[in-house]
């Protein structure tokens, strides 16, 4: 059986930026993802715009790994940053506005994740599911097992992270979560000589969205897998009716070049932590905060991240990152995207690192230590602090 100080479930965004974290404080880390690439949503889910990572007055509130992770996401594709952020005088990013914020190409942005996690000495095992997890009986989680191709794997570590975007680890070790209604609302990748979408590539290709208002799931009920299953089943049906409606002719002009290749519900299940971000947590200052988030979605206040948060109730010995953490509401909607993912993933893996190094449980971390480590790697805990 092998032994791991830290290892990361799920390799997207938030995953990546958790094992970077870690194995950059010399833990052995390994980061396991059932894709065969790694970056989740943003990319073979083909969520491909890094959201901004600047507040309503255009300081940068989120950095650290979230930034280093926006600055590489130019590294293969057409879209760069901004003179302002640091790009070329001519830069496109792919997006209107003026915030720090870029596209990308999922397909780069794969080779350039994967050189990242190569080069900082993380051990990346693709095309692997997590199965099973058990834990001790002071409810310490202690081993999970691993499966790929034919082969069951059992691995222990000293701390584990939950990074999977649905808390499927923590979900099987034990722990409570709830979930939030989601919508279809696919995003795949285009041919089209005459599109109007706002999401390009170049002339002819770019990224396609379709609206659909058919929900899945309610409040607090975590979808189960039949639900799963019908929305997966829906985004097909979405997608082929909007190439159905074209005259036969057309859709030698207009056809899709690629699909998502994971589903793309953005809530899936949320943990019940320690503390909770809600409504009206907007602009709030929190004592024990280890990172910013933007709001994303319109000039408005920024959200700090209570590190207890990220640390579920009934289980130790492990955290949550990215999607999974314990945001409800309008902060689900705030902390669901790529740069809180990247902010959340790395003050998960710092925090597992210290945890390791001192032999104590993550609960037991004195934050302050935390908070030192996250800003001496370049973070930003509080809005005050905005750059």
């Amino acid at each position: 059986m092998k032994h791991w100080d830290i290892v990361v479930c799920g390799g997207g965004i938030a995953g990546v930026a958790a094992a970077l974290a870690a194995s950059r404080q010399e833990k052995k880390v390994l980061l396991v993802e059932k894709q065969s690439v790694p970056g989740g949503l943003a990319t073979s889910g083909l969520i491909y715009i890094y959201l901004p990572v600047s507040d309503e007055n255009n300081r940068i509130v989120t950095s650290g790994i979230a930034g280093e992770l926006l600055r590489k996401c130019q590294e293969y594709g057409p879209f760069s940053l901004r003179e302002r952020w640091g790009g070329s005088a001519d830069g496109n990013c792919g997006h209107p506005g003026e915030r720090c914020l870029c596209c990308f190409s999922p397909a780069g942005y794969e080779l350039t994740l994967e050189k990242m996690l190569q080069d900082s000495g993380v051990e990346l095992f693709l095309d692997t599911t997590v199965i099973s997890a058990r834990c001790d009986g002071q409810k310490r989680l202690s081993e999970i097992e691993l499966f790929c191709g034919t082969e069951r794997e059992p691995v222990t570590a000293d701390c584990f992270i939950d990074a999977t975007g649905g808390a499927y680890l923590l979900r099987m070790a034990g722990a409570a979560c709830f979930s939030e209604s989601n919508y279809v609302s696919p995003w795949f990748m285009e041919f089209n000589e005459q599109s109007q979408s706002r999401y390009h590539f170049s002339d002819d290709i770019h990224i396609q969205v379709v609206r659909d208002n058919t929900p899945a799931g309610t409040a607090d009920e975590v979808l189960t897998a039949d639900a799963v299953r019908k929305f997966l089943k829906r985004q097909y049906e979405v997608i082929r009716s909007y190439y159905d409606r074209l005259p036969p002719e057309r859709r030698k002009k207009c056809y899709p070049l690629h699909l998502p290749g994971m589903v793309q519900l953005r809530k899936i299940a949320r943990i019940a932590g320690m503390a909770e971000i809600r409504d009206g947590f907007a602009g709030v200052a929190v004592a024990d905060s280890v990172g910013v988030a933007a709001d994303w979605r319109q000039m408005a206040p920024s959200w700090e991240t209570p590190y207890w948060a990220l640390l579920p109730e009934k289980v130790r010995g492990a955290l949550a990152a990215g999607r999974c953490i314990n945001a409800s509401g309008e902060a689900w909607e705030i902390f669901r995207v790529i740069p809180a993912a990247a902010m959340t993933g790395e003050a998960a893996g710092t925090a597992a690192a210290l945890a390791c190094e001192q032999g104590i449980d993550p609960v037991d971390l004195p934050v302050r230590e935390l908070q030192n480590k996250l800003v001496e790697n370049g973070g930003i805990l509080h809005i005050a602090n905005a750059q």
